[in-house]
């Protein structure tokens, strides 16, 4: 009798809501340039860590990256070159008040890890070592690449743009170069430092000559439709803050 009322009683007694996991927060959007590809996975990643907050990432070279914001893709972040992104906010795309610079980045030279390491050190030295190679590697000036379309002037005023134009193997992004030097598919590559030092087996021999470098601002910028313009903000921040510069420094870039 006594287990029949409990059963009785547990039949009409309201059920107890268990309690359900917190739906996760949407990722946030960042679509940037492959020169800053390396410390921005990384920041990312803490920021995840830190805060929960998922964090998607799309890489292309700088026209790309134009291109896609261009089109109204949806995105919370933007990482560019400081000269696409000043047209994104003459456009109206971004958020001019958000802008921040993540670092300034200058063009180096990369070889095979093993392999001698040739003088770069004058415009004439590089000529020549640009000269002796049978296939270098550099990303893309007709995809937008920023590097890419420095080069082909360097290679302008070293008098030598006929001569490598048949040895030149264009990539989209330099990474994607500087791996193609480590499998032993180019001789060198030409491109930002940060795409260098970032793959295995590639060294950097040094930056170009002051005379032929090209130093270029990247920064990072909220887009006015961005879904979600506070996490954005929050992110900009651990990417523009302390420990961001740090790892930005740490990738080659002038920072501060």
């Amino acid at each position: 009798m006594r287990r029949r009322a409990l059963l009785t009683l547990l039949i009409a007694s309201p059920a107890v809501a268990q309690p359900q996991p917190a739906q996760s927060a949407a990722a946030l959007r960042v679509i940037a340039t492959g020169a800053v590809e390396a410390p921005l996975r990384d920041l990312a990643a803490a920021f995840t860590r830190q805060t929960g907050r998922p964090v998607e990432i799309t890489i292309g070279n700088a026209g790309q990256v134009a291109s896609r914001v261009h089109a109204h893709e949806s995105f919370d972040l933007v990482c560019n070159s400081f000269e696409a992104l000043r047209a994104l906010i003459a456009d109206g795309l971004l958020d001019p008040a958000s802008l921040a610079e993540l670092g300034r980045m200058r063009l180096g030279f990369g070889v095979r890890t093993g392999t001698a390491l040739p003088d770069i050190a004058t415009p004439d030295a590089l000529r020549a070592a640009l000269l002796a190679a049978k296939t270098i590697a550099m990303s893309d000036p007709k995809g937008g690449a920023t590097s890419g379309k420095a080069i082909m002037a360097a290679y302008d005023s070293l008098g030598i743009t006929s001569t490598v134009a048949g040895r030149l193997l264009p990539f989209e992004r330099g990474s994607m170069g500087a791996e193609a030097v480590a499998a032993g598919r180019a001789d060198l590559i030409v491109t930002q430092i940060s795409e260098i030092i970032v793959v295995p087996g590639v060294t950097l021999v040094g930056p170009l000559p002051e005379a032929l470098q090209l130093v270029t601002s990247y920064r990072a910028a909220i887009p006015r439709a961005a879904s979600d313009p506070a996490g954005a903000r929050d992110l900009l921040g651990a990417l523009s803050g302390n420990a961001g510069r740090m790892r930005f420094e740490k990738a080659g870039f002038a920072v501060g």
